[in-house]
């Protein structure tokens, strides 16, 4: 039996392990800024915090996607050339940075429902 070559595509991990992943990285944070800060109660406050940044992470790849798309197309009229072969091109950057914004969304989702939870804390 022949094995398959590893791409890039192969290769990646699904969703839920990148999700669980960045939830598992982003609970030793909070747990080490909860320690250092010798205050256990603020947990609640790191995960909003936390929140706060996959929120903003997950929206940077949306603002580059709306500008692009406009330039695209505008150049492709100007030009006098076909529009939808190349949105088609830029088509694999638009499932890429939504990939993105899927994941860091659902974490900041997560981890604000997390801070919710944990309000119970203080």
């Amino acid at each position: 039996m022949q094995k398959k070559p590893l791409t890039a595509e192969s290769a990646s991990r699904p969703f839920w392990q990148r999700l669980l992943i960045i939830l598992g990285i982003d609970s030793v944070i909070v747990l080490g800024a909860a320690l250092l800060f010798q205050n256990i109660t603020q947990i609640s406050n790191f995960y909003f915090l936390s929140s706060i940044v996959f929120f903003v992470i997950a929206v940077i790849p949306i603002l580059g996607e709306v500008g692009g798309s406009a330039k695209i197309a505008g150049r492709a009229i100007r030009k006098g050339e076909n529009v939808s072969e190349q949105l088609k091109d830029k088509q694999q950057v638009y499932e890429k940075s939504a990939k993105t914004t899927y994941l860091f969304g659902s974490a900041g989702l997560i981890t604000f429902l997390l801070s919710i939870v944990l309000l119970g804390l203080g």
